[in-house]
């Protein structure tokens, strides 16, 4: 039974061998003999189920000598308890008579669901034999066989402190390694709480570069509503002040030689109006750069906004590896816990054959008498002995793989806590870049308040030109009223002229002009000497027919015309009020092309 039991402790652990329970299992079979095998199955069992010998010391569910099918059986459906029998044919049996083996029921997954006690395979004969053999027999021995017994057993009770102060040690190490694991489990708490704290942070940093970018959005609109409404502001008072020059053109046209100084101060007043056009020009160009200025400002912002989108997506993607990492360690833990689990049960086992050891040598020491036999319990013993040194070596072996691994799992810990602070860093630097892009634009935006005060102090210049040049407009008419009146005072002059040169030659040169004639009808003009009058009236009469109006734009002579009628001609001219070129030929659109050109 020493052999038997030893054998099945070399066996792996298996978690379910407790649902299937063999009875009535005896310690040997006869050879060449079918056998039957009763067990109680605690579930219904399924038709590729199977029941299989093997000998004591497998390691796999491979290594079965020989099988039969579980038979389904309708009878018990539904039951929770099923008891079962299944028959091995004599000529699958092994024919080893010195080996142990054990019935094993594997179910259609490949897992032992229980498994029997070890039995052999002997014939009655060798059987009653044996037993009377062990009942009958008598040993004798020596006191030197007692001394060596005894020194036997001292050598193995020296072996046993051994294995236990090991076996303490091996405790000590696997409580260490527990608080080790503890500990890597708190920072990996802690990595986590700093890993959310990070997304967080990112989630709010991704909020207020989507707020600024809405902000620039609007202020670009705002800046662009401003351009279009300077736009139609400039070219409204470009069109006035061309309206207005065309007007004072062709009332200075309308003038004669007598209002040249009242023209000259028209025209003074002209250019000083597109002075101030020139400026405001000037002015509007300065503006036009600052919001141009503005703009590139703008987006260049607006590239710092993806560079730092781009870094966030970035920073994401290695949270997200470092999440990754994260369970992979946390795996790696899991995995040296099932370990030290592992360990501890093979600790475990290890007690359990110390204390096995100890209580067969308190046996030994009752049983020990000078008539006893020392030899037939030593050379097991030492075998047993061999054998738990062998596992406790193999204990301290995978103990110091799995310092290697806790080892190697701590330092991956350090590379994660310092790819934490790269990423912390990277995420302070990117929260740098976005509150000086704020400040940028609230800088933007108090420029583009002090730029729409700009424009409101321009508007209010634009209505005091506005007001001065609807002065110089009424004061234009004025000079029209009165150069109307000198035109029609010089016609009355020219009509009495000619009366007095149709006169004939017989008259008296000294005879005074008719009281009724328009000449006497002018008030303001005193009446002239007889012999004066002969001889200016000449003159002013050879003069009309020598006289040649030009027009000042195309410089053409119109012989036999009067002024209004030069005027309607120079009216009829298309001119550019500001480099007096003659567009005739050219289209409204065209033309209208050509003036805002100056102003760009």
């Amino acid at each position: 039974m020493e052999v038997s039991s030893g054998a099945a402790a070399a066996q792996p652990p298996v978690r379910n061998y407790s649902q299937v329970v063999f009875s009535n299992i005896p310690q040997s079979y006869p050879p060449s003999t079918s056998l039957t095998c009763h067990y109680t199955a605690a579930f219904q069992p399924h038709p590729r189920d199977w029941v299989g010998i093997f000998k004591v010391g497998w390691n796999s569910a491979k290594d079965y000598h020989t099988f039969v099918w579980v038979e389904p059986c309708l009878d018990v459906v539904g039951q929770e308890s099923v008891s079962r029998q299944t028959v091995f044919k004599d000529y699958y049996l092994p024919k080893d008579e010195i080996e142990f083996y054990q019935f094993c029921y594997i179910d259609v997954t490949g897992q032992v669901r229980g498994a029997s006690t070890p039995f052999c395979f002997k014939s009655p004969e060798d059987q009653s034999l044996t037993s009377r053999l062990d009942d009958d027999i008598l040993v004798v021995t020596t006191q030197e066989q007692v001394d060596q017994s005894v020194r036997e057993r001292d050598e193995l009770q020296t072996e046993l402190d051994q294995i236990r102060q090991e076996n303490q040690t091996l405790k000590l190490a696997l409580e260490k390694e527990r608080q080790d694991a503890a500990v890597f489990k708190e920072q990996n708490e802690e990595k986590e709480n700093e890993k959310s704290h990070l997304v967080t942070e990112m989630d709010q940093n991704k909020e207020e570069i989507e707020n600024l970018q809405s902000t620039l959005q609007q202020k670009l609109q705002e800046v662009e509503t401003l351009k279009e409404e300077l736009l139609v502001q400039i070219t409204k008072h470009l069109e006035l002040e061309q309206h207005r020059a065309t007007e004072q053109k062709s009332l200075s046209l309308s003038s004669d030689r007598a209002a040249a100084e009242t023209e000259k101060h028209s025209k003074e007043k002209y250019d000083r109006a597109v002075m101030k056009i020139n400026q405001m020009k000037d002015e509007r160009k300065a503006m036009k750069e600052t919001i141009d200025a503005q703009s590139q400002e703008i987006t260049k912002l607006s590239c710092k906004l993806r560079e730092g989108e781009r870094e966030l997506l970035k920073a994401e993607d290695r949270v997200q590896l470092l999440q990754v990492d994260l369970q992979s360690s946390e795996k790696q833990r899991d995995r040296l816990d099932a370990e030290l689990q592992r360990v501890s049960l093979n600790m475990e086992d290890v007690k359990r054959e110390n204390q096995e050891l100890c209580l067969r040598l308190s046996q030994q020491e009752t049983q020990q008498e000078p008539a006893g036999d020392p030899g037939s319990t030593g050379g097991p013993l030492q075998a047993r002995c061999q054998a738990l040194a062998n596992q406790l070596q193999d204990s301290q072996v995978k103990l110091a793989t799995e310092r290697d691994d806790a080892r190697n799992t701590k330092r991956q810990v350090v590379a994660l806590n310092e790819e934490l602070m790269n990423m912390k860093r990277q995420l302070e630097s990117l929260v740098m870049t976005g509150d000086e892009g704020q400040r940028r634009g609230n800088k933007l935006e108090m420029q583009l308040r002090e730029a729409l005060e700009a424009l409101a102090d321009k508007d209010g210049l634009i209505e005091e030109k506005e007001q001065m040049m609807r002065l110089v407009k009424h004061e234009n008419e004025a000079l029209t009223r009165e150069n109307n009146d000198l035109l029609s005072n010089m016609e009355g002059l020219r009509s009495a002229y000619a009366d007095l040169n149709a006169a004939p030659a017989s008259d008296s040169p000294h005879v005074q002009p008719d009281s009724a004639s328009p000449a006497a009808n002018t008030g303001s003009i005193p009446a002239p000497d007889p012999a004066e009058h002969l001889y200016d009236v000449t003159e002013d009469v050879a003069e009309p027919e020598e006289e040649l109006l030009v027009c000042r734009h195309c410089h053409e002579s119109f012989p036999g015309i009067t002024r209004g009628e030069l005027e309607q001609h120079e009216e009829s001219h298309r001119v550019c009020p500001f480099c007096t070129v003659i567009c005739d030929h050219m289209e409204q659109s065209t033309f209208e092309d050509h003036v805002y050109s100056h102003e760009l």
